[in-house]
């Protein structure tokens, strides 16, 4: 079999916003312990908008451009000689980061590096999933059943709610062994914060979440099919959400504004605890209670988790969690897909997110 030796791909020059372009780079040679994947589909996510803007990013040494994408899909083409759990034609997707050698990533924790030296697929260092084959290592493939084939690339963006509630779970029972999430505070109602709402209502949890835009909108109808309520700030302040709940126990903030944080830590419950999603590039102020807060966090045993990328465990997970929800809202994941660009489309429309989307595709077709 004839294996392909150069992949088309989406890319970008990262010193040069805006400079999203079409490029041709080399398919490695596929070793023993590797897998060569052509790709179906990839996400698009605010990460690669702001690459796109060149406010973060980073190509391969010795490149000046990087090729996008890190939530993938793709389909076995090849496997190396020492491969012998994964079947060609079969589905995939693959983790983003690759680790320096750090004590967590010696440890098989690239996701919580300390040195900051790693790489990652489409974002710093190493070109990205939006082209057309790939080769990564086994150890870096993750297997999506089938029937997950409509809906499997959400696994990468869903890792990041896995490891954030994988944290609040051993941080929590660490600290109070009979603590159990009943409430939740979801900030953001992007593909992240819907994805956060699914899963914690799969746990049972009472949700409320909350975003800017008013209703109706088709963020909304998705979250309220998963049977949370949801909240326009513009139409209510998070502080009704507060009074609605009562006691929160888990925040998560995937607002992507820095500030919404300062609210999350006054609203959260006593002993409750606050995940932190949102990297925000620039230097914005806000004017904050200040003792306020710091005295409600003391007082309250509260705990406030940073959370970024996600390890081995989360992908399991979510490839797990993806056909829970599938089971409890049959379809509801496909109406967050609101555009499907072909690969050999117009891709310059992913530069900008347009009002009302959720989550973009590029549909390379493999």
């Amino acid at each position: 079999m004839s294996l392909p030796t150069r992949s088309r791909g989406i890319a970008v020059y990262p010193d040069r916003p805006g400079a999203i372009h079409r490029t041709e780079v080399e398919v490695p040679t596929v070793g023993p312990n590797d897998v060569l994947i052509e790709t179906v589909r990839v996400g698009v996510c605010g990460t690669d908008r702001e690459i796109i803007h060149g406010t973060i990013g980073a190509p391969q040494e010795g490149a000046d451009e990087l090729v996008l994408g890190h939530e993938l899909l793709g389909r076995v083409r090849a496997i190396g000689d020492a491969v012998h759990d994964l079947a060609e034609g079969s589905f995939v997707t693959a983790t983003v980061r690759r680790p320096d050698s750090c004590p967590a990533c010696r440890a098989g924790q690239p996701d919580m590096c300390v040195w900051g030296k790693y790489e990652e697929r489409g974002i710093v260092g190493l070109h990205g999933f939006m082209q057309e084959h790939i080769v990564e290592r086994r150890d870096d493939v993750i297997p999506v059943p089938d029937e997950l084939e409509p809906v499997g690339v959400l696994v990468e963006p869903l890792t990041v709610i896995e490891k954030s509630l994988r944290h609040v779970d051993l941080v929590q029972s660490a600290r109070m062994p009979w603590w159990e999430a009943k409430t939740a505070l979801v900030l953001g109602a992007g593909p992240i914060g819907i994805l956060g709402t699914m899963l914690l209502r799969s746990r049972g949890v009472e949700v409320i979440t909350a975003a800017r835009s008013e209703q109706p909108n088709l963020s909304a109808s998705v979250i309220e099919g998963a049977g949370a309520t949801y909240l326009s700030t513009r139409e209510a302040s998070l502080d009704s959400a507060a009074k609605r709940l009562g006691q929160i126990d888990v925040i998560i903030d995937c607002s992507g504004a820095s500030g919404v944080g300062f609210d999350a830590m006054r609203l959260l419950g006593v002993n409750g605890a606050l995940v932190l999603l949102s990297i925000n590039a620039g230097g914005h102020r806000v004017e904050i209670p200040a003792d306020a807060i710091n005295n409600g966090i003391v007082a309250g045993n509260k705990t406030i988790i940073g959370i970024v990328n996600a390890g081995q465990e989360d992908f399991a997970s979510a490839v797990q969690h993806l056909g829970r929800f599938e089971e409890l809202w049959p379809g509801l994941l496909s109406r967050m897909f609101t555009a499907r660009i072909p690969f050999d489309g117009d891709v310059e429309s992913i530069i900008e997110k347009s009002p009302g989307s959720i989550k973009t595709l590029i549909e390379f077709g493999g």
